[in-house]
């Protein structure tokens, strides 16, 4: 099968069937390496890997400059208000862009694809709009942050939620449509703008141009989208049973993608309020940095693997093996680019960011480890998802966040972004073997099952 890793014997040719004699070492190294890079190529994974860093690459460069122009403080201003407003767009949609490309993405006719896209746009909007709304009381009324110009700061993004998770909604229908060439394109168009846009204006007026400019900047890109979907729109009566069927699915989905994402939020939050500097929190901005742009390749690997694994679901003895054979070779993989970024991190961070971050090298480091970790559990996500089993990457998320919590309170006072990064490793492991557990547990349940039901005829 050409989706599936594949180990031959080898024979030899006398006929008889008897096995070769095993070769050497460094030859089955080299072999296994042949079988998975070509592995790759047929998958498909360099392909998505390119989307990807053209998609996600852009803002890993917006971010790169966002440093080199900014302060260190600066940076920590802008990471801790982001940190927070990128969470909420996250969740206050109710996760119904991602329910939408469930359903849109079903084998149903144009006309209900358009239902559930124009449905998706009007509840999105308005649990997004309410999501802001609740945002900005509590700004308002906690003492969220007494220093004025974060507070004012805090205001700024008001607009900045709403329209982001609305703009998300156009990209996801063209996905759920199969135009993925087309998504990418407006993506990294609309990307593109947003770049121009937010270091233009902070280079020239620092972060008041950033946050006026991130305010609107989601504006222009829903304008662009909503254009081009323009033959998509209709006018359809709001239906609370769309609403219901849309949020059942969608609030599990975004409580385990918010959950993950908090975990780096958190980390911030609990950071900036114990240390009183944004010098630190600049400085830790970089760790985050480094972190998500090393997790790009498991990203992409486990995204071509998700439909592999979803073919051999009812074969739980193979959705066992290739669930561990990915979790190691992934592990291996970040374990040598961890290894390298000894090496190269603190040149890499001198030339691309400044030597004013040099000091954030060894929270670089610690993230890093952090990446390797994420990488060996990243598979058994991906199983707990096909096996229906959401619920158990939310409480594995939940994990993640009280660990993370406890350790920062513990560690943060003593060590500042060192132990900020400590933390966020320690929730990383907790929530790694959570996970493999779990998936353990239930894997060994589905084999002991089928095998069960195959019995079961005989048996009568």
């Amino acid at each position: 099968m050409s989706g599936e890793w594949v180990t031959q014997t080898p024979y030899n040719d006398s006929g008889t069937g008897t096995p070769a004699p095993r070769p050497p070492r460094w030859q089955r190294l080299k072999g296994t390496l042949c079988n998975d890079a070509q592995r790759l190529l047929v998958t498909g994974v360099p392909h998505l890997f390119m989307a990807l860093t053209l998609t996600q690459g852009i803002s890993l460069l917006r971010r790169i400059l966002l440093a080199r122009i900014l302060t260190v403080p600066e940076l920590g201003q802008m990471t801790y208000v982001m940190q927070i407003a990128d969470l909420l767009a996250i969740v206050c949609d109710l996760g119904i862009s991602t329910a939408m490309l469930k359903y849109a993405a079903e084998p149903i006719t144009n006309e209900k694809k358009r239902e559930y896209y124009c449905g998706g746009l009007f509840w999105g909007s308005l649990a997004a709009t309410s999501g802001a709304l609740i945002y900005s009381l509590a700004v308002w009324f906690l003492p969220i942050d007494r220093e004025s110009a974060v507070k004012v700061f805090l205001f700024m993004v008001i607009p900045y939620i709403p329209l982001a998770a609305i703009a998300k909604i156009p990209i996801v229908y063209m996905q759920a449509r199969k135009e993925i060439k087309r998504a990418a394109r407006f993506t990294a168009l609309t990307q593109g703008i947003s770049l121009i846009m937010l270091v233009s204006a902070t280079y020239y007026f620092k972060l008041w141009g950033f946050f006026i400019t991130i305010s609107v900047a989601p504006l222009s890109n829903l304008l662009i989208l909503l254009t081009v979907t323009r033959a998509e729109l209709r006018w359809f009566a709001p239906s609370w049973k769309l609403l219901k069927k849309l949020t059942s699915f969608g609030v599990l989905c975004v409580l385990a993608n918010g959950t993950t994402f908090a975990n780096s939020a958190l980390s911030v939050v609990l950071l900036r309020h114990l240390t009183k500097s944004d010098d630190l929190v600049g400085l830790f901005a970089i760790g985050l940095l480094v972190m998500n742009g090393s997790r790009l390749l498991p990203t992409a690997l486990m995204q071509t693997a998700f439909p592999y694994l979803s073919g051999i679901l009812h074969d739980r003895r193979r959705l066992r093996l290739r669930v561990w054979e990915l979790s190691i070779k992934q592990t291996l993989v970040m374990g040598v680019v961890a290894a390298a970024w000894y090496f190269v991190g603190p040149y890499a961070i001198s030339i691309l960011l400044g030597a004013k971050y040099a000091e954030a090298f060894w929270c670089t480091m610690i993230l890093m480890l952090a990446t390797v970790i994420f990488a060996a559990s990243s598979s058994t996500a991906q199983a707990l998802l096909i096996l229906n089993r959401v619920h158990l990457n939310i409480c594995a998320g939940l994990l993640l966040l009280a660990v993370n919590t406890a350790a920062c309170l513990v560690l943060i006072p003593r060590f500042d972004i060192e132990g900020a990064a400590a933390a966020l490793l320690i929730s990383q492991l907790a929530g790694t073997c959570f996970s493999l557990a779990v998936v353990s547990i239930v894997l060994a349940r589905g084999k002991a099952s089928a095998s069960a039901n195959t019995q079961s005829p005989d048996q009568t």
